[in-house]
């Protein structure tokens, strides 16, 4: 595939998902075709990333520079794994020294809440619904928008609803719902059986995918956060995702549920994304170096 293609992919993944100026964006995609010079990006491995680097490390390059480039490269070979462009990603295993990275931006409860009784007063359901399960569940923006309608599953025991997501290497993982998430989920789907949308996605669109665009839901989030006092530079779907787990560990759940909800595989990561406790979680992973090998089980 042409990589000016992949850079367009990926630089509307930043604009909905990260939030990045378009200034950061431009150094990002600059960083990246200067490494798609010399090496294909689909084909890449470990080795041609420690070549790149050392060569910039003998020509003289800031180190700043370098740091720059590796993030944009570690952004990009995940976007291109996530998307199932490329079956393994070079960077995993790559760190170079840096300073601390900044605090994910988060929203409070109270903030979290306006913002989800304003989508319930809402008339457009499916928007409602969206906004329920992005933070009922904590997906990603990617998961959400391509959710299936198989990907729903309701006890017929106990009626309670779970979702299936699926998400990177074909895993799997279930995410049990709250009563006001699956009641508005049911009221949605009753809708869109009487509308006769067709097709296999939970939320169809006219878009070439056949659902709705993370870029177009990312929009609609930041417009509609103005009207309930919320500057639209303090959200986006990626940080409703970080005040899911935020808000489940200020609540009492813990690091090793939160991790498996969210679907990561090393708690080192989940630790990121439940930053108001991170000096509690920083004990738990050096008290328990073990912790850190541990992988997010497949649900059968």
């Amino acid at each position: 595939m042409n990589i000016e293609i992949l850079i367009e992919r990926f630089e509307e993944m930043l604009a909905a998902d990260r939030n990045l100026s378009i200034q950061s964006i431009s150094s990002y995609t600059s960083d990246i075709r200067k490494f798609a010079k010399n090496y294909d990006v689909l084909k890449t491995n470990k080795e041609d990333v420690l070549n790149y680097i050392e060569k910039n490390r003998s020509d003289g390059v800031k180190q700043s520079t370098i740091l720059r480039g590796i993030s944009a490269l570690k952004n990009f070979f995940k976007f291109l794994f996530e998307e199932g462009m490329i079956r393994t990603n070079p960077m995993v295993d790559i760190s170079v020294k840096s300073k601390d990275k900044p605090l994910p931006k988060v929203l409070s409860q109270d903030e979290m809440m306006k913002l989800i009784e304003y989508f319930e007063s809402n008339r457009d359901l499916k928007l409602k619904t969206m906004m329920h399960i992005l933070y009922g569940a904590g997906l990603r923006i990617s998961e959400l928008v391509s959710l299936t309608l198989d990907s729903i599953n309701i006890d017929p025991e106990t009626q309670r609803m779970t979702l299936i997501v699926r998400g990177k290497g074909g895993s799997e993982r279930w995410i049990p719902l709250n009563d006001v998430a699956a009641r508005t989920i049911q009221e949605y789907l009753s809708l869109r059986k009487s509308q006769e949308y067709t097709g296999k996605f939970v939320f169809p669109s006219t878009s070439k995918s056949g659902h709705c665009t993370r870029q177009g839901f990312a929009k609609i989030l930041k417009k509609l956060s103005c009207d309930v006092g919320i500057s639209p530079s303090k959200i986006s779907p990626h940080v409703v995702r970080h005040a899911f787990a935020t808000h489940l560990l200020a609540n009492g759940a813990d690091i090793l549920t939160i991790q498996k909800l969210l679907g990561h595989k090393d708690i080192s990561t989940t630790q990121i994304y439940t930053h108001v406790a991170n000096e509690q979680v920083k004990r738990i992973v050096e008290n328990n170096p073990s912790l850190k090998k541990i992988s997010v089980l497949k649900s059968s």
